[in-house]
C-alpha cells in the first residue's frame, strides 16, 4: 500500500517556515507498513490543490494533506478536495459551538471568518484537534483514503497519533513492510555494522544503517502481515539490543535528552549545568522536556574566565595553569555546579567553538566535558571539528551521553 503527501502553503514555498510535517509523516506511515510514493509542496493555490490530488489519486491508495485549514480566504483545501469529490461543504454546529467555546473561553469575540473552520465535506469524518480550532477530516472515495490535517506540526502531529494512525493499522491488513528505528549513540556508523557482522549470518530482517550526527539510527524492517512484520522486528530488536547494550538509548521518537530526563525521573535524581562553549545549548535541549523542572536544577553559561571565576567560584591560578579550554578546567566547572545547585549531578562543558586568540595554540572544536557525581568526577577529551553551531549541538550531545550512562551506573 502507498500513500502521497501533499503539503499546502506558501510559506512552505518561500523557505519561511521548515516542512517538517513531511518527514513525520513519512516516518509514522513506514511504522504501518505504508510506502510513501511522492512527497509535494504546492502554494496556496486551489487549481495548484486539486492538480496534486488528482495526481496523487491515481497512483496511491491514500492521500494526505496537510495545512490550509485555516480561517483565511488563501485556506481552500477542503473547497479544492470537495471540488474534486463533487461534494458540498456544510456546517457542522458541533463544531462551530466549540469553537465560540473557544474564544469565549479566553475572553476574545471568534472573528467571523472563523466560522470557515467549521464547514466540513459531507459525508467526511471529523478528526479532534486538541491543540487549535481547525478540526481535520477523513473521507474515502473509490478505494480512496483522503486525510486532511492542519499546517502547524504541533496540531498536526498529535492529532495523527491519536487519530490517524489506529485507522491505518486497520486499513491496511496485508502484506507490508514494517520499520522500526533503534537509536544508537557512543559507536560510529562503521563500527556498528562491523560489530553486527562479526556475528556472521543475520538471520533476522535487514538492517539500514543511518548517520545522524553524533548518532546512528538503525532501521530494521519485517515484512509479512501485520503479525508477521511486528513478530520479525521484535525479534530482531531483542537480538541487537542484546549485542549493542548501552549503545542503544531509545527507539522511534525518543531523544537523547528525554532519555536522559527520563532516567532522572526513574532514579529520583537531579541535575545542573555549567556550559561554556555550547552557550547553554544542553540546558535549552532538557528544557525542550515536559516534566524536566523536577529534576533539572538550572544552570550557568559561564562563557567568559571572569564568569568562571565571580560566579562558579573556579581557581584563578587553576585557569592560568591549565587552561580555560582544559580538563582541569571542565570538571572544575561540574564540580563548582554540583555544588552550587545542590543537585545530584552536574555536567560541565568547556571548549573552543571558533577562532579565539586567547586560545590559539589549541585547535577549533577541541571540547572537554565532565560529569560529576557521588561516584567522582570523569572528563572525556573531544575534537569535534565544524563550525560553532555543529561545536555547540555535538558537545550537548556528547554531555547527554556521559550523563545517561552515569545514571545508568547509578544504582538506587
Amino acid at each position: 500500500m502507498q500513500a502521497d503527501l501533499i503539503c499546502i502553503g506558501n510559506e512552505l514555498l518561500t523557505g519561511l517556515i521548515e516542512n517538517s510535517n513531511t518527514g513525520f509523516l513519512a516516518r509514522r506511515l513506514w511504522s504501518a507498513g505504508i510506502e510513501v510514493r511522492e512527497a509535494t509542496v504546492v502554494a496556496d493555490d486551489r487549481e495548484a490543490i486539486k492538480n496534486a490530488l488528482e495526481r496523487a489519486m491515481e497512483k496511491s491508495e491514500i492521500v494526505i494533506l496537510t495545512g490550509g485549514l485555516g480561517p483565511t480566504d488563501d485556506d481552500m483545501t477542503k473547497e479544492a478536495v470537495a471540488s474534486i469529490l463533487d461534494l458540498q461543504l456544510v456546517l457542522n454546529r458541533e463544531w462551530l459551538e466549540r469553537m465560540e467555546s473557544f474564544f469565549s473561553c479566553r475572553g476574545i469575540r471568534m472573528p467571523e471568518n472563523n466560522r470557515k473552520q467549521a464547514m466540513v465535506i459531507e459525508g467526511a469524518a471529523l478528526l479532534e484537534n486538541q491543540c487549535g480550532t481547525a478540526p481535520g477530516s477523513m473521507i474515502e472515495r473509490e478505494g480512496r483514503l483522503i486525510i486532511m490535517l492542519p499546517g502547524p506540526p504541533n496540531e498536526m502531529s498529535l492529532m495523527f497519533d491519536q487519530s490517524v494512525l489506529p485507522f491505518i493499522f486497520n486499513y491496511n491488513p496485508g502484506n507490508v513492510t514494517m520499520v522500526k528505528t533503534l537509536k544508537c549513540c557512543g559507536i560510529g556508523e562503521s563500527m556498528l555494522e562491523e560489530k553486527i557482522k562479526m556475528l556472521g549470518s543475520w538471520d533476522f530482517p535487514p538492517i539500514s544503517y543511518i548517520a545522524r550526527g553524533f548518532e546512528v539510527n538503525l532501521q530494521i524492517k519485517g515484512k509479512g502481515n501485520a503479525k508477521e512484520a511486528a513478530a520479525a522486528i521484535e525479534k530482531a530488536e531483542k537480538h541487537l539490543k542484546s549485542l549493542l547494550g548501552d549503545h542503544i538509548y531509545g527507539s522511534e521518537d525518543d531523544t537523547l535528552a528525554s532519555r536522559v530526563a527520563e532516567l532522572l525521573a526513574e532514579k529520583q535524581m537531579t541535575i545542573a549545568l555549567a556550559e561554556s562553549c555550547s552557550g547553554g545549548h544542553l540546558s535549552d535541549m532538557l528544557t525542550d522536556i515536559p516534566g524536566i523542572s523536577k529534576f533539572y536544577k538550572g544552570g550557568l553559561v559561564a562563557y567568559s574566565e571572569e564568569v568562571k571565576t565571580s560566579k562558579l567560584g573556579l581557581d584563578q591560578e587553576l585557569l592560568k595553569k591549565e587552561g580555560l579550554v582544559s580538563e582541569a578546567t571542565a570538571k572544575a566547572m561540574a564540580e563548582a555546579a554540583r555544588n552550587y545547585f545542590n543537585s545530584d549531578l552536574a555536567a560541565g562543558i568547556t571548549g573552543l567553538a571558533g577562532p579565539d586568540s586567547d586560545s590559539s595554540n589549541k585547535p577549533v572544536g577541541l571540547v572537554y566535558i565532565a560529569v560529576s557525581s557521588a561516584k567522582g568526577c570523569q572528563c572525556k577529551k573531544m575534537n569535534l571539528g565544524g563550525g560553532r553551531q555543529m561545536v555547540k549541538e555535538r558537545s550537548s550531545q556528547l554531555a547527554l551521553d556521559m550523563i545517561r550512562r552515569t545514571l545508568l551506573s547509578i544504582r538506587t
